[in-house]
């Protein structure tokens, strides 16, 4: 492994002392690190070498992303064609996706150039309306823009309508993405080795309706009703375009998985109990 590239927000306080730092330590090993030309401003001039987003994703040969999880979410849709492999730097507060931090990164240097690590595959998604169309590591969503009205949502699974309610709109998400907006909505947190969708809807006026987990080879389409400018469609939290009255918008499986280093071995499980507390007994506390 040669090339390391780093995909990071050039306004995050003290990110360029960072990769100043690791970057060094890459140079020291007989590697490169590759940068984003925006990142000019904050690296020092040997920090390593500068390019575009396009050579970035083509070169490199690991993808650091030094940030939350939304830049790592950012990192996956920059190589969702390469599928070159992410390990995401935490730099941000929860980080479910972003394991390592930063005062680890010199051990975790000399484990990614020994090939101490796994590479775990995680299904993406791919919606469509119109011409448009978005990727997403995390979940798409059709939600209301307007807080004091509710929208019509419909729900075709495989071409079979499943549902049409009134409420504030829809989220499709991916196993990767159940442990976010889906689960802040009531939705089951998915294992993400498991292919599979999770379509839960945002507060239905409604009782009976509930998420529904349907196999990941079934495509989603959705409707919506609402006045102008009333509906959103975003994709792990980017705005990819408003929705007129009646638009559809499907949403499938992508054609490539995002690919995520797992440098610590870390099992499903104990990421949940460690990041989500679901380990935390207040008893053995007090006592």
């Amino acid at each position: 492994m040669k090339r390391i590239g780093i995909f990071a927000n050039p306004t995050l306080e003290g990110i360029g002392d960072v990769i100043d730092s690791f970057a060094a330590l890459v140079a020291s090993k007989g590697s490169t690190v590759l940068l984003l030309d925006e990142l000019r401003t904050v690296c020092g001039k040997q920090a390593g070498v500068f390019c575009s987003k396009s050579e970035l994703e083509c070169q490199a040969d690991l993808l650091l992303a030094m940030g939350g999880d939304g830049n790592l979410l950012r990192a996956a849709r920059l190589v969702q064609a390469t599928g070159t492999p992410i390990l995401g730097v935490n730099l941000g507060r929860l980080g479910f996706l972003a394991e390592v931090d930063p005062d680890e990164l010199e051990e975790s240097l000399e484990r990614l150039l020994d090939g101490a690590y796994e590479v775990e595959e995680r299904m993406a998604l791919t919606a469509r309306v119109g011409d448009q169309t978005a990727f997403a590591l995390n979940e798409v969503v059709i939600e209301r823009t307007v807080t004091a009205r509710q929208i019509q949502v419909k729900t075709w699974i495989s071409e079979g309508l499943v549902s049409s309610f009134f409420g504030n709109g829809l989220i499709v998400s991916t196993p990767t993405g159940s442990t976010s907006y889906n689960l802040s909505a009531g939705g089951p947190v998915i294992h993400p080795a498991l292919d599979a969708l999770i379509v839960t809807p945002i507060c239905p006026h409604t009782i009976s309706l509930k998420p529904t987990v349907v196999p990941s080879d079934q495509s989603v389409t959705v409707q919506t009703f609402a006045a102008p400018s009333d509906i959103m469609l975003t994709a792990d939290g980017q705005t990819v375009c408003s929705l007129k009255s009646g638009d559809r918008v499907e949403i499938m499986r992508a054609e490539t998985p995002v690919r995520l280093i797992n440098l610590k071995g870390l099992s499903f499980y104990e990421l949940l109990r460690r990041k989500l507390n679901w380990s935390l007994d207040r008893r053995e506390q007090e006592g």
